[in-house]
């Protein structure tokens, strides 16, 4: 059953220029907060996952997180060493991946073009029919659409 002054109460709670909340965004991560307080580098990260990961076996790792030695490791590595020891189980590399991609940023990826700068001409009119010579070549790539029979011209096909 909807109110009577539903409208009037949508604009009082509307947001605006003027109508915002108190506490505006997300709240601070508080790992990111801990991590910048106590001057945690990637430096930092690097060594605890090559000190983890390139130095023990899986039983070690799995060793570490049962149990109450779960409980006398910071979160951050009980977290890794799980993640890991799952993506061994699987036979998969997401943990590593994220761990890596954040400790050492995504590698950079290059843009091959298959045309060389010093081919593109500079005079505009030849720049012109350049473009359009691709645009005529990505036409051609792409299927020919096929228009649908209309209602009458199907009426006849199906009736005999």
């Amino acid at each position: 059953m909807a109110r009577e002054d539903g409208l009037a109460a949508g604009v009082r709670t509307r947001f605006s220029s003027t109508n915002q909340p108190a506490n505006r965004g997300r709240k601070p991560s508080k790992l990111k907060k801990w991590i910048r307080g106590n001057g945690v580098s990637n430096e930092d990260f690097l060594a605890i996952f090559k000190n983890i990961i390139a130095t023990h076996t899986i039983e070690e790792l799995q060793q570490m997180v049962e149990g109450d030695n779960k409980n006398k490791l910071p979160v951050i590595v009980a977290l890794c060493i799980s993640a890991f020891i799952h993506d061994m189980k699987t036979g998969t590399l997401t943990a590593a991946n994220s761990v890596l991609d954040r400790i050492m940023g995504r590698p950079t990826q290059q843009m091959v073009f298959s045309q060389k700068l010093s081919d593109i001409p500079e005079d505009p009119k030849q720049r012109q029919e350049l473009i359009e010579q691709i645009e005529n070549d990505l036409a051609m790539a792409r299927p020919v659409a096929r228009e649908l029979p209309t209602p009458k011209e199907t009426e006849g096909e199906g009736s005999a």
